[in-house]
């Protein structure tokens, strides 16, 4: 069996191998991928929806529409696991119509800046001493303070102590820092949302530093 040769590493790659290895060594060495789920296909869909929002506004919940029959469309094996097509598409239009969620994504595409070079889906690779292969992700939003953001589909709302011991931040933070741009001052926002019965959205602010993340990212490769 012919293995693949990495030429990058990238968070949800290095969060796999850290939650199983023999998963890792499926997907990225070997390439065997299996059907997607559906709380996959719910925040893959949810996080485009939110993309052509801040970029260009509209209807929350006429946008999951758009989206989600085009990612149906374009999937040909589900997990469904006793949800169905109807159920999925359900599901996203009730947690987008949710107050708290439309007022967090509101509120943030009046802070963030839309002027501003790629500050949507932001590019990023990382160089890690003593690693061969550079790290890339791409940063959800950048606000026009400088601070990135990433959105969270979640089950629950994270607490306080699960955002700041997230590697996510700690990879985008260095990354952005290696590029000369220090603006950010090692603050980084998640914006999460959950999936419940009363749809929640909250943002909470985590602060970092050039230390913390080099001591919080290299045990993680060792």
């Amino acid at each position: 069996m012919i293995e693949l040769e990495l030429d990058h590493l990238s968070y949800s790659s290095v969060n796999l191998y850290l939650l199983c290895p023999e998963a890792w060594r499926r997907q990225y060495l070997l390439g065997q991928r299996g059907p997607a789920s559906v709380a996959l296909i719910l925040g893959g869909t949810i996080h485009n929806v939110i993309e052509e929002y801040l970029v260009s506004g509209g209807n929350l919940t006429e946008l999951w529409n758009k989206h989600i029959e085009r990612k149906l469309a374009e999937e040909t094996e589900i997990e469904w696991g006793g949800e169905t097509p109807e159920s999925l598409t359900a599901d996203g239009a009730r947690i987008l119509r949710a107050t708290e969620v439309g007022n967090l994504l509101a509120n943030v595409r009046r802070q963030y800046n839309p002027e501003r070079s790629e500050s949507i889906e932001r590019y990023v690779q990382l160089r890690v001493p003593g690693v061969p292969i550079p790290f890339i992700g791409y940063i959800d939003v950048i606000m026009a303070d400088g601070v990135p953001g990433d959105f969270k589909t979640s089950s629950r709302m994270w607490s306080p102590d699960k955002a700041a011991n997230e590697l996510q931040p700690l990879i985008y933070l260095a990354a952005l820092n290696q590029l000369g741009e220090h603006e950010h001052n090692w603050k980084f926002r998640h914006f999460v949302i959950t999936k419940g019965a009363r749809p929640q959205a909250k943002m909470i602010e985590t602060q970092h530093s050039a230390s913390s993340a080099l001591s919080g990212l290299l045990p993680q490769l060792q």
